[in-house]
């Protein structure tokens, strides 16, 4: 893991720590949250996850609290602010990795629209599709009709399963118009199936 894997893992892993810990003093839930909100409000101003992560290793965390606008000395001492900061971070750090994958959507529709492509690959995660984890999403420029593949490891069995769903995405965005899928999702134990079948509901939902 790299360090700044871990630095991502110890926002997660604050976030998740303080608020179970925050609602056993519901007196200082709304303060605990206040103050994440602050801390994220401040970061607001860093444009990307690399710049976040670099702005955690040389911030002084009292200096981060201080640039909130936030006066520790007016805090309960019962307030463990290491896991405040981290739950900040963790915030921005999550609307920093929404707004990329929709920078990311957009740029992969408008690129596939220039070459007079009929489809766009939205998302991509993995380079080999028998092996976890992997997912593509290909979606119709036309209908927003989209077909997700993905191959996830199975609990159980340890083994790879390989997954085919049919969703229906706003195609000037990627963004899922309904909850409601295009078609049941099917699992898979057998590579060659779920190819086979991924090929004909791609055939049928993307081409016509």
């Amino acid at each position: 893991m790299s360090e700044n894997d871990e630095i991502l893992r110890r926002w997660r892993q604050g976030e998740e720590r303080l608020y179970p810990v925050a609602t056993v003093r519901p007196d200082l839930y709304e303060l605990v949250i206040g103050l994440v909100r602050s801390l994220n409000d401040h970061l607001g101003r860093v444009p990307d996850l690399d710049a976040l992560v670099v702005s955690y290793r040389t911030a002084e965390r009292d200096a981060d609290f201080a640039e909130a606008g936030v006066d520790l000395k007016d805090l309960p001492p019962e307030i463990d602010l290491d896991l405040v900061r981290d739950a900040g971070y963790q915030m921005r750090s999550r609307e920093l990795s929404i707004r990329a994958a929709t920078e990311r959507t957009e740029t992969a529709i408008r690129r596939a629209a220039a070459a007079g492509a009929a489809t766009a690959v939205i998302w991509s995660e993995g380079e080999r599709d028998l092996w976890p984890p992997y997912r593509r999403v290909e979606m119709s420029l036309r209908t927003g009709r989209a077909v997700a593949v993905s191959t996830q490891m199975d609990a159980d069995t340890m083994m790879p399963r390989y997954t085919i769903e049919a969703i229906e995405l706003d195609p000037s965005t990627g963004e899922a118009t309904t909850e409601k899928p295009l078609a049941p999702r099917q699992e898979f134990t057998d590579a060659d199936e779920w190819r086979t079948a991924a090929e004909r509901l791609r055939q049928s939902l993307l081409t016509n």
